[in-house]
């Protein structure tokens, strides 16, 4: 199946299909998150559009399920981490340091998970900008590039949090360490 009629396919499929899968959607989760699981669903079917059953109604319900599945197993990791974070901050006599990880703790979780990772490779687990891009599967510059605009979404967050302590990066390291 070529590209025009891939988006052909995907397009009568969304037509008769998606009110239904977003209906199922908002019935196990909220509408946010049901929007976003209905979009990855059309992605994925447009990029397997060949090998999807006609018709397509139960395959696309079947990959709803597992796309939800995944996104709440992803909301799951992210509530955990923002509570490993808070218990953190709560085991300091640096009140400075304490108010640091607590900031951390309301605000990691809304950076891109790719910010969450390029942050605790070199915060967390003490990867070397050679290690950490090696663990990316990037060059060191890129990595270096990504950390530092990870460290300013970071710190853009914090300051919309109201963190009006140290520079954060200044501290990133500190504040993380176990």
């Amino acid at each position: 199946m070529d590209d025009v009629a891939r988006r052909a396919a995907l397009d009568a499929w969304f037509r008769a299909y998606g009110d239904r899968v977003l209906a199922y959607l908002l019935h196990r989760t909220d509408a946010d998150t049901a929007q976003d699981v209905l979009q990855e669903v059309f992605v994925i079917a447009f990029r397997k559009a060949n090998s999807v059953p006609e018709p397509p109604i139960g395959w696309l319900f079947g990959t709803a399920r597992r796309v939800l599945a995944n996104t709440v197993r992803g909301s799951k990791r992210r509530d955990h981490l923002a509570a490993r974070v808070a218990e953190a901050a709560e085991h300091t006599d640096d009140f400075e340091l304490a108010e640091l990880r607590g900031a951390f703790a309301t605000t990691l979780t809304a950076l891109p998970s790719s910010d969450r990772e390029v942050l605790t490779l070199s915060a967390w687990y003490r990867l070397t900008p050679e290690e950490a891009a090696q663990a990316l599967g990037c060059s060191r510059n890129a990595y270096t590039v990504r950390l530092h605009r990870a460290r300013k979404r970071l710190e853009e967050q914090l300051d919309r949090a109201g963190y009006a302590g140290p520079s954060p990066s200044s501290r990133l390291a500190e504040a993380f360490r176990d």
